[in-house]
């Protein structure tokens, strides 16, 4: 039986995370949140707990934590979303992944333990997940692909075969990236770019097709 889990965050993409877990039939006990002002409020019915404090009346040994908190631009573990969770794990806190059951995983694709792939997407065989990504609802990462710790393939971005995208990057709403193009690490890629050539890493990359416009900030 799995453990029941807490889901850090309370804004809108953590209701999102936690659909996925209820409608996969975990056990949510609610929500950490540093706002006070959302301290014993409901979300899905789900009540906000309090801050990381509340995590105190919990053992890591009998809940699991699911990081709720949307993107934040940042490279790899200086991304606050990265160092939030970090910061947990260093206290001896283990994460679960959220995988909603209308997403669609191959068998013979490898995800790292604490990703989460949301409704309608699709993750095809020998495609990589690594840790803390987010392939967001309607994505599309293709066979072969490497998606890095940290990146957010947002909602309807398509990741065509055997393509790379480093640590960090984030992936806006319905960018494609062509066949085996790679992108280095801390890339930003606007929504509705069209990727068709390499990129080394800490660009922002926007348009048809997609230039730089500038380096990540």
């Amino acid at each position: 039986m799995s453990l029941p889990v807490i889901v850090i965050g309370a804004g809108g993409h953590a209701a999102v995370v936690a659909d996925a877990l209820l409608e996969s039939g975990v056990e949510v006990l609610g929500y950490t949140d540093p706002d006070f002002r959302l301290h014993g409020a409901l979300r899905l019915g789900l009540p906000v707990l309090g801050g990381d404090e509340a995590l105190a009346g919990y053992e890591p040994a009998q809940v699991r934590l699911v990081n709720g908190l949307g993107f934040v631009a940042g490279s790899g573990r200086e991304a606050a979303r990265a160092r939030a969770q970090q910061a947990l794990q260093a206290q001896g806190w283990t994460f679960a992944s959220a995988i909603h059951p209308r997403a669609w995983v191959s068998r013979h694709a490898i995800l790292a333990d604490d990703v989460q792939v949301l409704a309608g997407a699709m993750v095809q065989a020998g495609a990589r997940i690594g840790a803390g990504a987010i392939v967001n609802t309607g994505a599309v990462v293709e066979h072969d692909t490497s998606v890095g710790a940290w990146c957010h393939v947002a909602t309807r971005a398509t990741l065509c075969g055997q393509t790379r995208i480093g640590d960090g990057c984030l992936v806006g709403a319905g960018a494609v990236l062509r066949q085996s193009v790679s992108i280095g690490a801390d890339t930003v890629i606007g929504a509705g770019a069209v990727v068709l050539r390499d990129s080394p890493g800490g660009e922002v990359l926007c348009g048809v097709p997609a230039r730089p416009i500038g380096a990540k900030r």
